[in-house]
């Protein structure tokens, strides 16, 4: 999972919690989390402190050794603009490449977009902000706009904002675990 400065910590915390109830018991399938940034330390939107597994300015992991791409979305306006960069793109297209899973809830698609991996798919994004045109810069990646608070199509997950974060997280656990897993760990957390 990459954390930009400004990330929505909603979106990357429930990705983290999610995944990390996957190692409370001994009868569930467990998710090993990685989280990369360009710092040492990001800092949330709305404050939490994130110290991430690998500082891409000092360590490059094997990107065909994951099996999914996690990518929160985040305020343009406090730091979420480093998601844009080429550096992320290269790493979307190695994972999805190599059969993995993409995970984006907000304005996290926006990159993707970018990066390519969207042309004629279907995803959806935040279409309420002030100051960017999200909708049209997803379509100008030739996605297909569906207006949809969450949508999966070529193993790409987007959601429209952070309310629908949890079912993001499901559903990436889903892809990486299978359904039966993911139904456990929904009983656990009572859902």
């Amino acid at each position: 999972m990459f954390l930009s400065q400004g990330v929505e910590d909603l979106e990357a915390v429930t990705i983290i919690d999610v995944l990390g109830w996957t190692n409370v018991r001994d009868n569930l399938s467990p998710v090993n989390l990685k989280t990369c940034a360009f710092h040492d330390s990001v800092k949330g939107k709305f404050g939490i402190e994130f110290t991430p597994t690998f500082n891409l300015k000092k360590e490059e992991p094997d990107y065909t050794q994951f099996d999914a791409f996690v990518l929160p979305g985040g305020f343009h306006n406090a730091g979420f603009d480093e998601a844009y960069s080429e550096h992320l793109h290269k790493i979307a297209g190695i994972i999805h490449q190599n059969g993995g899973v993409i995970a984006t809830m907000c304005v996290g698609i926006l990159p993707i977009s970018d990066a390519g991996l969207l042309k004629d798919k279907k995803a959806t994004t935040y279409n309420l902000s002030r100051f960017h045109d999200n909708v049209e810069r997803l379509k100008s990646g030739k996605a297909i706009y569906t207006k949809q608070k969450v949508e999966f199509d070529n193993r790409i997950i987007s959601c429209a904002g952070p309310a629908s974060s949890l079912e993001v997280a499901y559903l990436l656990l889903e892809q990486l675990t299978g359904k039966e897993n993911t139904d456990k760990i929904k009983k656990l957390m009572i859902y």
